[in-house]
């Protein structure tokens, strides 16, 4: 039966489910109210890639005739993605959420683990992780979730499951940036994703994601957006306030405004002088509005819609609809999971869209070119 959006937000706040929901299905759920897992259903019926084109404004960002490249696949379930320039070329930073591992990809499709137990360096995962789907397979997730770049090209990534954001030195070793709050009393709920200014103060997304069955214990901070400055956490929006546990993160090109993700809903604020966000403006609700985002040089949003099917939502900075990014099917058996969590600009001239597929890692040409994190922006 379908539900209301409220309904489906008083549940995010009570489960961080906002990952796991199918963006063709959000409003199914299952007995006792609770969100199904996803890949749930039978097989869907196999379908290509293609552009669905909503306002004439779209033929400037990406070309009617653009393909879609799958570029690796096999990760089973992945999430974020983040260019690293390296050189005169780079490489793209996947989150294996059931690996536990951060990969590096090139171009040519190699893939490499380059930072084991990411998501959580313990041993004992009986009571951690989120049990989930990945096509017909029962899988837990206990991966990094986010990865991202500061000023000096340090890889930055989320441990939801340490409840930790970690940085990679140049050396190789790893350094917590952000558990403890400021006061040192409290840890961070489980951080889900990041955008990086370029002062290097880092805004983070948390949510119950970190904790098995959304249950969190006593001694953690309140799920939102924090504020990583100068290595002091501070809240800078509560999920209360902003009405459901946040997913996607990204500062606007003058970062003068952020962009949230907030269960279908697309929700702009402005960046007080003390680094908290006020006067909030919803500039779009609908598909493809659950997960990860990223701007291009002009301020128009890619948004995904998590789960599966697979969508990129489009917008203009204002939030207007200007086309959907319709990702394959695949029919097949043994039933494999595709769909869209998060993406990248990146390659020589950012012009090249990276997508973390679920399975595979896609990439697709665009017109204008994206925000890249690190020394190259």
């Amino acid at each position: 039966m379908r539900r209301s959006i409220s309904h489906l937000v008083s549940t995010a706040l009570t489960t961080g489910a906002a990952l796991f929901l199918s963006s063709a299905a959000h409003a199914q759920f299952g007995p006792q109210n609770r969100p199904m897992m996803r890949g749930d259903g039978p097989p869907a019926k196999a379908a290509p890639f293609r552009i669905e084109k909503k306002d004439a404004g779209l033929d400037a960002l990406i070309a009617p005739d653009a393909r879609l490249v799958e570029v690796a696949h096999g990760f089973g379930i992945n999430e974020g993605v983040t260019w690293v320039p390296d050189g005169k070329d780079g490489y793209v930073l996947v989150s294996g959420l059931i690996d536990n591992v951060v990969y590096k990809m090139t171009l040519d499709g190699k893939v490499t683990a380059l930072i084991e137990k990411a998501g959580y360096s313990g041993d004992d995962a009986s009571n951690t992780g989120f049990q989930t789907r990945s096509g017909r397979a029962h899988v837990l997730l206990i991966g990094p979730s986010c990865t991202g770049l500061d000023s000096q090209g340090r890889i930055l990534w989320c441990a939801p499951n340490d409840n930790n954001l970690m940085r990679l030195e140049k050396d190789g070793t790893r350094t917590v940036i952000a558990g403890p709050n400021a006061d040192g009393d409290k840890h961070m709920q489980g951080p889900n994703d990041i955008t990086v200014l370029k002062d290097d103060t880092i805004y983070i997304t948390t949510n119950q994601f970190g904790f098995r069955n959304g249950k969190v214990p006593d001694g953690f901070t309140e799920p939102g957006v924090w504020r990583l400055k100068d290595g002091k956490l501070s809240m800078a929006l509560s999920a209360k306030d902003l009405g459901a546990a946040p997913n996607g993160i990204i500062v606007s090109p003058d970062e003068k405004h952020m962009y949230l993700s907030a269960m279908f809903k697309l929700v702009q604020y402005d960046i007080q002088p003390d680094g908290t966000l006020a006067n909030r403006k919803q500039l779009a609700e609908g598909d493809g509005i659950i997960d990860g985002m990223k701007v291009d040089v002009q301020g128009n949003i890619y948004s995904t819609g998590g789960a599966g099917p697979g969508v990129v939502r489009i917008s203009a900075p204002d939030g207007k609809l200007l086309g959907l990014l319709r990702m394959p099917i695949d029919g097949s058996e043994p039933k494999r999971q595709l769909c869209a969590t998060n993406l990248a600009f990146g390659g020589k001239d950012n012009k090249t869209l990276f997508i973390a597929g679920c399975d595979a890692v896609f990439s697709v040409p665009v017109k204008v070119p994206g925000i890249a994190q690190g020394p190259r922006r």
